[in-house]
């Protein structure tokens, strides 16, 4: 989208410009191209010419008077014919070539809830048809459409299913089309594959596994998506901070849903930690150890960590099962407590607080057998 520069627009960067003594050109920028401070600029509409100057009074007290507003993140100028225009749309913006790209969203101060889009892309291998049809009949991706409507991000945000050639995965990345969450077929068919046949020893029923782990992916690439988005500042690995991110989200949910979407999403390790007491040396290459991503039991840890600080009570079954050592779990609150601060400082303010409430006192998934004529039951194993 674009739009013409105004008069009053105009009239106000006059007024910051004027403060100065002389309006010097363009060449009173300092040589690297950066803007000191309580320097100014205007863009002549008519002439197109830069003027830069330097206000001899206090700045702040200029921006209160003129009713200034933060410009956010960046903003793009351009020219075409007799007309400025301003670029009011997200850009991948090169600074030292095609191999250091940074997204750069502009006119932030513009962002707005509702901005969660969605697409099915038809599987390109007929083995995912089913999970195709499966999540289209019951609704996935406008679930989880309605679910993070509440989050107020400067541009569309897609969530979108797809065939990945055989890869279990899932990403998010700026493509062609914007700010995409990226969902494998192959991932979601291989949650379906793996889900207990019945009700585990801890309560976990294949419903929770299926919904907790499909909830716990989309959210982690949620995380990265709203680190992107917001320009969050990270300590430490970001892979790390999208597990957390999506732990955190579960575990706002009402209790009863809260419990049995992070138990459900915890099951995903149910393989390596179901023996840990007969095997408690763990082997693993160079390779995993470099990787970005913590190792599965690192992540499976920090994940019930997470939940146990949240609600020692309402968790307490992860203690009971030793699930989660004593020794780890004393400082569970603490470590729930110090990312409920960073998230409450950095991202809630980018939360619409009212849609929120109404959407963590929903019901949402439904547990429910068959959907018409489909179940939910595992694709058939390759022999």
């Amino acid at each position: 989208m674009s739009r013409k520069i105004k008069w009053p627009t105009v009239l106000a960067a006059v007024a910051l410009a004027s403060a100065s003594s002389t309006l010097a050109g363009a060449q009173s920028l300092s040589a690297s191209g950066t803007i000191a401070d309580s320097d100014s600029i205007f863009v002549d509409g008519k002439s197109f010419q830069v003027i830069a100057g330097k206000a001899k009074r206090d700045v702040a007290a200029q921006i209160e008077a003129l009713g200034a507003r933060d410009m956010g993140p960046g903003a793009v100028i351009f020219r075409s014919g007799q007309k400025l225009y301003i670029i009011d749309a997200p850009l991948p913006l090169s600074t030292n070539g095609p191999s250091d790209r940074q997204s750069v969203y502009v006119d932030a101060d513009r962002a707005k809830t509702d901005r969660i889009r969605i697409e099915y892309e038809p599987p390109k291998d007929p083995a995912y048809q089913g999970i195709y049809d499966l999540l289209k009949e019951r609704r996935a991706l406008e679930t989880l459409q309605r679910m993070f409507a509440p989050f107020r991000f400067p541009t569309d945000l897609t969530i979108k299913t797809l065939s990945c050639n055989g890869m279990v995965n899932s990403w998010y990345n700026t493509d062609s089309s914007g700010p995409t969450v990226h969902m494998c077929y192959e991932l979601l068919q291989d949650i379906l594959i793996n889900m207990p046949e019945g009700t585990s020893p801890t309560g976990i029923t294949p419903h929770d596994a299926v919904v907790g782990q499909f909830l716990f992916w989309v959210l982690h690439e949620l995380g990265h998506a709203t680190f992107d988005l917001l320009q969050v500042p990270l300590f430490g690995r970001e892979e790390d901070a999208a597990d957390l991110f999506a732990g955190y989200i579960l575990l706002q949910f009402g209790k009863e849903q809260a419990h049995r979407w992070v138990e459900g999403a915890a099951y995903a390790a149910h393989e390596f930690m179901k023996n840990y007491k007969q095997n408690l040396t763990v082997q693993r290459s160079l390779q995993a150890y470099s990787s970005v991503h913590g190792l599965p039991e690192q992540r499976y840890y920090n994940f019930l960590c997470l939940a146990y600080g949240a609600d020692p009570v309402l968790f307490g079954d992860v203690m009971e099962n030793e699930y989660l050592p004593k020794r780890r779990a004393d400082n569970c609150k603490y470590e729930y407590a110090t990312f409920a601060y960073a998230f409450h400082r950095e991202i809630s303010p980018h939360i619409d607080q009212q849609m929120a409430r109404a959407v963590l006192d929903a019901t949402w998934f439904p547990e429910s057998s068959c959907v018409g004529t489909r179940c939910l039951r595992p694709p058939p194993r390759n022999p």
